[in-house]
């Protein structure tokens, strides 16, 4: 298959109110969109959206090396079966030295491309396997009041997963975590993301505190990985890997006792390639994981979907964060109901998008 057209486009995203990522504010949400488009005139679109806080990588730097793509590969043809996530990509694009999110955003155009030639949306092209509800895991942020608020309203809404935002002062935490445990009250799993903002101590304190019947696992409690077998046998409480998996191997992340699941974001890890192995050790060694946003538009979530998707298995998202979005960049909002989101025979295409809200890069 060739690439006859790639077009780049730059988008700036009015969000409902201050996100803060790692002492990084946002009001905004910035990326980049590509288009590819085939000889036979067919699309995939994909989402270059590095996250400040998050992402090593800055959008400038993205945009560099997304307009190095477009005068590159113009006209080139697509190395064969790469939507196998096999190695194929790495063979292909491994010269390029793409950064993390220029590397998930081009993957995911080739894939949709690779898709909609066939008319499948993307979870059948990657999977026989696959299903088309994906149950997403609702997300919780703010003082307490917000907590309870938005812990309400998710239970009303009839999510059954739950993630709960925690910051370094644990008393405070405490208090929103068993406000938080006192609505869900057994109706949906409660999980805690630290984001590595507690030391070691702190973060047995806050464990044995609220004991391990509270919530399933917590994300990133702390940095030093060393350390999460003695906080499972000190707290009881699984741990999951989300920033750590930059610099992990999967050895050692085998060998680590209490590490129970695999946070998974494409944007960061860098490409769907990538991502698609964790899945597969997380498989093999019985660890669950988690297609998780890095804050990307309905675009980008739609294709964590349809990634969380290409399973047998109902795996959890943790794709709320579109929420948070005043515009977006599909016409067609995506819309979760009953703690799920319906992603049957979705194909994306340049009818589905608002191009008003894009500006192209030349």
């Amino acid at each position: 298959m060739n690439i006859a057209t790639i077009n780049l486009y730059q988008y700036s995203l009015p969000l409902t109110e201050t996100i803060s990522i790692r002492g990084h504010k946002m009001t905004v949400r910035d990326g980049l969109i590509i288009q590819l488009i085939s000889s036979h005139g067919h699309e995939g679109f994909g989402e270059i959206a590095p996250l400040p806080g998050l992402s090593s990588e800055t959008l400038e730097e993205a945009r560099e090396q997304a307009l190095f793509l477009k005068n590159s590969l113009r006209k080139k043809d697509i190395s064969g079966h790469v939507e196998k996530l096999d190695g194929k990509f790495d063979a292909w694009l491994n010269e390029f030295g793409l950064k993390p999110s220029v590397r998930f955003g081009f993957e995911m155009a080739v894939l949709n491309l690779m898709a909609n030639t066939k008319k499948i949306p993307l979870n059948r092209l990657l999977s026989d396997h696959h299903h088309d509800e994906i149950k997403i895991s609702g997300l919780i942020q703010g003082n307490k009041d917000q907590v309870k608020k938005q812990a309400q309203e998710l239970i009303a809404q009839g999510f059954t997963s739950i993630k709960l935002k925690i910051d370094k002062n644990i008393e405070e935490e405490i208090d929103k975590i068993k406000t938080a445990e006192s609505i869900i009250n057994g109706q949906a799993m409660l999980h805690l993301d630290a984001n590595q903002a507690l030391d070691f101590k702190k973060a047995v304190k806050l464990g044995e505190e609220i004991g391990c019947a509270a919530v399933i696992y917590i994300e990133e409690p702390f940095k030093d990985t060393t350390k999460i077998p003695e906080f499972f046998m000190k707290t009881l409480i699984p741990v999951a890997l989300d920033e750590s998996l930059n610099h992990l191997s999967l050895q050692e992340i085998q060998s680590l006792d209490g590490v129970d699941v695999l946070i998974l974001k494409p944007t960061i890890l860098g490409g769907i390639e990538r991502t698609w192995k964790f899945i597969n050790h997380a498989k093999k060694f019985a660890i669950d994981y988690v297609l998780s946003s890095s804050y990307e538009s309905s675009l980008g979530l739609l294709c964590l979907a349809q990634i969380a998707g290409s399973s047998l298995r109902d795996y959890t998202a943790g794709i709320d964060t579109f929420k948070w979005f005043k515009q977006d960049l599909l016409k067609e909002k995506l819309t979760i109901s009953h703690g799920k989101l319906n992603i049957k025979d979705k194909m994306i295409q340049s009818k589905d998008i608002n191009f008003e809200l894009l500006k192209e890069i030349k």
